[in-house]
């Protein structure tokens, strides 16, 4: 496989690997999405290394990497994963850099200040957009978490770098649209003086939900399912039914059409509300843009209709719109691929 890029952002993430390419002239070239389960084995990563290393025969390539996959519980601790990570990325055959959250922006592969650039691929999208925009908000729903990222006078301003502290200051929510398992969700519904109480076990997820009301774009939609079963509509309804302890039936469908709906729509307020604390927090101007980006951005459009909605695919270009539109999902790596001309400015 040969594809013309000059510069290489990467996403490792513990479920999913994001690449995305740009040819010399910043154009979106190469998008790719690819299902990879380091939280079941950490060697999933080589093949992935060889992956990237078959995009193209050229060696010339600026590549930047950013990781969340050291958070795996396969792995005894953060740093441990982030070095068993970084030991397979030296063998990406290009010129290879960490984004980082410092003055440098990228960090030497063989780099050991492990906290300025492990989970920082939200940081790189703050950075890329700080060169758009002079203040908003970045609102980047994937397929398990939510991170908020803030601009004002035109630098990032979270607080917080780790997820535990994004967790506490709300600049990260831990909900997707994939990967969520709706008890996270809500653990009662009442509908017309019923209430159906939501089982706490893993029989099915947000992805059902969303499957449900075709809300997913099919080229996200690889994760395995909870009863490792297909992904069709009526398996959704199968699942769903087994969270409210009751086996489906034909009968039931407008019932749990109507449930996953109070589920869908509980899950986009605590988004929406989260935003708008922010705003107040950091007293963000109403008017300043709410950047939109992840593969759950759509979806979002609709619960931001009074504010200034922008999608992320207005600040990158591409020759073709859906090659651009693609990119604007995995947020992170297209800008750490934007990021890397600086080094060659």
């Amino acid at each position: 496989m040969t594809k013309n890029i000059s510069f290489l952002g990467i996403d490792i993430g513990g479920a999913h690997i994001k690449i995305v390419g740009l040819d010399k002239y910043k154009n979106v070239s190469l998008v790719e999405y690819r299902k990879c389960y380091l939280w079941q084995d950490p060697e999933k990563l080589k093949k992935e290394i060889q992956f990237i290393n078959s995009l193209s025969e050229k060696n010339k390539i600026l590549c930047g990497i950013t990781m969340t996959a050291e958070l795996c519980d396969i792995f005894s601790n953060r740093i441990e994963g982030a070095k068993k990570i970084q030991k397979e990325c030296k063998k990406i055959k290009f010129k290879k850099f960490f984004y980082s959250k410092s003055d440098n922006l990228f960090e030497n592969i063989n780099e050991k200040k492990f906290t300025n650039f492990i989970s920082m691929n939200w940081h790189a999208i703050g950075r890329y957009m700080s060169k758009h925009i002079r203040e908003g908000i970045i609102i980047d729903f994937g397929s398990t978490t939510t991170d908020f990222v803030l601009i004002k006078g035109g630098q990032v301003i979270n607080n917080s770098f780790s997820d535990y502290r994004r967790l506490g200051t709300g600049e990260l929510v831990y909900t997707g649209i994939i990967r969520t398992p709706i008890f996270a969700i809500m653990n009662s519904i009442n509908i017309n003086t019923q209430k159906y109480k939501i089982i706490p076990e893993y029989f099915s997820s947000m992805s059902d939900i969303y499957r449900i009301h075709k809300k997913i774009k099919k080229n996200f939609d690889v994760d395995d399912e909870t009863d490792s079963s297909d992904k069709s509509i009526i398996s959704s309804y199968h699942r769903i039914s087994r969270s409210f302890g009751f086996d489906f039936n034909k009968k039931y469908k407008k019932l749990i059409y109507r449930l996953t709906e109070e589920i869908m729509n509980k899950q986009l307020k605590i988004i929406y509300e989260n935003a708008i604390k922010l705003f107040q927090k950091y007293n963000l101007n109403k008017n300043s843009p709410i950047i939109l980006s992840g593969i759950g951005q759509n979806i979002l459009m609709k619960s931001f209709k009074s504010y200034n909605v922008i999608l992320f695919e207005n600040f990158i270009k591409s020759k073709t719109n859906a090659l651009r539109k693609s990119a604007t999902y995995h947020a992170p790596a297209v800008s750490i691929a934007c990021l890397l001309d600086d080094m060659i400015e």
